[in-house]
């Protein structure tokens, strides 16, 4: 089976509206409020159009695995449990503190594809905006195939299904 990497916050769910929600002082804030990663908050976060599908779909031919940099209390539980209340297909899930630590990981894996959104920031502006550069340099340099996750599930589909 092909391995296949995909992160979560941008890539899997809508984490926008909550990281607009819990802005400080107001969005764009200079900061976002701890509440925004609760369990009660990080719940209510919607998957991204087609993401669920798509990850169905790339299941009967990949096996797939979550690797998402979330440095909240519990992350792996609220992770997983947020997955499986949506439906999402994976065969293991990866928790990280930053997201330079998704080099560790990927580098000791095989990787098929890795999917990210690959930005930070997203408190002072839309994702995509600030990318972690330093990340991107990093999976280039190690030869790691990767998707620049711009919000479209469908062309990820097309390209790699």
């Amino acid at each position: 089976m092909k391995q296949l990497w995909v992160d979560v916050d941008s890539t899997l769910n809508n984490h926008w509206v909550r990281i607009q929600k819990w802005a400080q002082p107001s969005f764009p804030g200079g900061s976002i409020s701890s509440n925004a990663f609760t369990r009660e908050e990080i719940m209510k976060d919607e998957p991204l159009p087609n993401a669920v599908e798509t990850l169905k779909e790339f299941s009967k031919e990949w096996d797939i695995h979550i690797l998402s940099a979330r440095g909240f209390d519990d992350s792996f539980n609220i992770t997983k449990d947020w997955l499986d209340k949506h439906g999402f297909t994976y065969t293991s899930i990866g928790i990280v503190r930053e997201a330079r630590d998704k080099i560790g990981i990927l580098s000791q894996v095989e990787v098929d594809l890795f999917v990210d959104d690959l930005s930070r920031g997203q408190h002072f502006g839309p994702s995509y905006v600030e990318l972690y550069n330093d990340v991107i340099q990093e999976l280039d340099n190690l030869g790691i195939n990767y998707e620049l996750f711009k919000n479209n599930w469908l062309e990820i589909k097309e390209r790699h299904l």
